[in-house]
């Protein structure tokens, strides 16, 4: 008898926790709170900030866009040309613009989230080719469309410095953050997703990658590099060489605007 009373008494336990966790689980006051991230606008605000830091910096200059018009006219176009492409996710929502730093001896490019790319003078007289420059500048392109560069920065500084770029919060860590953009590796990991979009999307535009072959081959002390690693050059070449691009079997570039755009400089 008393062993039936408990049995009755243990079944009267359970479905009474059964109803209370269906109905805690119904209860329409309790709220997940949602996981911050950046926005597409706050990607563009923090590009706008960034570009802010740098212009007050001294150890940047770039180059005016009204002096050198005509040079910007042509970075422009090569710039809209290569992101009218459904191969980007932020094609239409970032505001995809190259800037020049002045500095002839700098051999680098870095991007900003947003859409923002920033070309060494240097590096850029290095090129001989509006192939090698297209590519290059679809990998720059890459990091901030795949949200490596944002990824990178959130690592070192957190979300909410970012978040306070976004609202054109003053940030102490400037300097800092400016030389990371510059200078920083990336992981190998986003290199090599880098260097595969670079080579797809400029292949769609009718690119051949082998003056970037050779580009890199004869340049290979460029800080450029250094900052975008791989294992080896030779590893990173030997996969430019062996990328299929069945596009240009039937399109390619048959003009080369570059040294018009060099000469604007």
């Amino acid at each position: 008898m008393l062993q039936n009373y408990l049995l009755k008494t243990k079944q009267l336990l359970l479905l009474f926790c059964a109803f209370s966790l269906m109905f805690s689980a119904c209860d329409t006051e309790v709220e997940i709170p949602p996981v911050m991230e950046l926005t597409a606008e706050d990607r563009r605000n923090i590009a706008n900030r960034i570009l802010e830091l740098i212009t007050n910096n001294e150890s940047y200059e770039i180059l005016d866009r009204t002096e050198y018009a005509a040079a910007y006219e042509y970075l422009d176009n090569y710039v809209n040309f290569i992101t009218d492409s459904g191969t980007l996710t932020h094609r239409t929502t970032y505001n995809w613009k190259v800037h020049i730093i002045n500095d002839d001896e700098g051999t680098n490019a870095f991007t900003t989230p947003g859409g923002y790319i920033y070309f060494d003078k240097g590096l850029l007289k290095a090129i001989s080719s509006e192939s090698t420059f297209m590519h290059l500048l679809a990998n720059e392109i890459s990091y901030a469309d795949k949200g490596f560069v944002s990824q990178k920065l959130q690592d070192n500084y957190g979300l909410q410095l970012l978040l306070d770029l976004a609202l054109g919060s003053t940030v102490e860590t400037a300097e800092e953050l400016l030389n990371s953009l510059y200078s920083q590796p990336f992981d190998q990991n986003s290199v090599e997703e880098a260097d595969n979009f670079m080579l797809e999307l400029a292949c769609e535009k009718g690119y051949d990658a082998d003056l970037l072959k050779w580009f890199l081959q004869n340049n290979s002390t460029i800080t450029w590099l250094d900052v975008h690693p791989t294992d080896s050059l030779d590893d990173r070449l030997n996969f430019i060489r062996d990328y299929e691009c069945a596009v240009l079997d039937s399109m390619s570039i048959s003009t080369d605007t570059y040294g018009e755009f060099l000469s604007k400089l």
